[in-house]
C-alpha cells in the first residue's frame, strides 16, 4: 500500500484533470494515513495544482499531521495555494499556526496589499478563528444576522442599509458586500452595481469609514429588497490596516 500511496501522490502533480482528480480521490478513499507521506511530499511538488490537490485531501481528513506542511504552504509563490492553506490551518483551530499568519500579515501590509483581496479576507478570517483577531459585531448587526442557505452567515436584504449604518457608526469600514438569492436551502450569487472604488486606507480612519459607508449605501440602493434576498458583508476595524 505505500508504493500506491506513492504513486497517487505523484499523479497529483500530473497536468491531465483526469489524472489528478483521479489521485485524489483515491488517496481520500485509502483512509488517513495517507496523510503522513503527502505531508511529507506537498512542499516539493512542482505544480500549484498538485499542491491545492493536497491541501483538500488534508481537509477531507482534517488531521493535525498535515499542519506542518500548511504552515509552509502559507509562504507559496502561488496565492491560491495560501489563500487555501489559510483556510486549512484555520480549519484544524491548532494556535501553532498563528507565527506563520502574522507573518504573513506582515508581508501583505508592506507590500500593500488591498484590505479587500482574497488574500487579506483569508487572513483575517484565520486570525479570528483561531482567536488571534477579535471581530467588532456591532448590536443591530448581531441582532439581524442569520444564514443565506448554504453561504453561511448574512443579513436579510431589508436590514441592509441599517447593518451598513451600524457597522460605519461603531467605527468599522464596510470592505463590500454580496448578494445571494436564496432557494431550498441554496444560495446563487446575483450581479448587482459595485462602485469599485478603492479604498484609500491611509487616509484618517474616520474618512475611510465614511467613504467606506458612502460606497455601499449606493450599491445597497441598486438592489431592491425581498425576502429570499441575502447578502454577506466583509468589513474591517482600524487595527486590520
Amino acid at each position: 500500500m505505500t508504493d500506491e500511496i506513492a504513486r497517487l501522490i505523484r499523479l497529483l502533480d500530473d497536468d491531465s484533470t483526469d489524472v489528478y482528480e483521479g489521485a485524489r480521490f483515491s488517496l481520500m478513499a485509502i483512509g488517513p494515513e495517507v496523510v503522513a507521506p503527502l505531508a511529507a511530499a506537498v512542499g516539493s511538488m512542482e505544480s500549484p495544482v498538485g499542491q491545492l490537490c493536497a491541501i483538500q485531501v488534508f481537509d477531507h481528513f482534517g488531521d493535525a499531521a498535515a499542519l506542518p506542511a500548511l504552515i509552509g504552504l502559507l509562504g507559496s509563490e502561488d496565492e491560491t495555494v495560501r489563500i487555501w492553506s489559510m483556510w486549512s490551518v484555520a480549519g484544524l483551530g491548532d494556535r501553532e499556526a498563528l507565527p506563520a499568519l502574522w507573518a504573513a500579515h506582515r508581508r501583505l501590509r508592506a507590500a500593500g496589499e488591498p484590505p479587500d483581496s482574497g488574500e487579506a479576507d483569508a487572513l483575517r478570517s484565520a486570525l479570528t478563528e483561531l482567536g488571534a483577531r477579535q471581530e467588532v459585531l456591532p448590536p443591530l448587526t448581531a441582532s439581524s444576522q442569520t444564514t443565506a442557505g448554504d453561504r453561511g452567515r448574512a443579513w436579510p436584504s431589508e436590514r441592509l442599509a441599517d447593518v451598513v449604518n451600524d457597522l460605519a457608526d461603531h467605527d468599522q469600514a464596510v470592505l463590500g458586500l454580496r448578494f445571494w438569492l436564496v432557494f431550498r436551502g441554496r444560495g446563487a450569487s446575483i450581479n448587482h452595481e459595485r462602485l469599485r472604488r478603492p479604498l484609500d486606507v491611509d487616509r484618517p480612519w474616520r474618512q475611510v469609514v465614511e467613504d467606506a459607508r458612502e460606497t455601499a449605501l449606493i450599491e445597497v440602493a441598486s438592489v431592491p429588497p425581498r425576502p429570499d434576498l441575502f447578502a454577506t458583508v466583509e468589513w474591517i476595524d482600524r487595527d486590520d490596516v
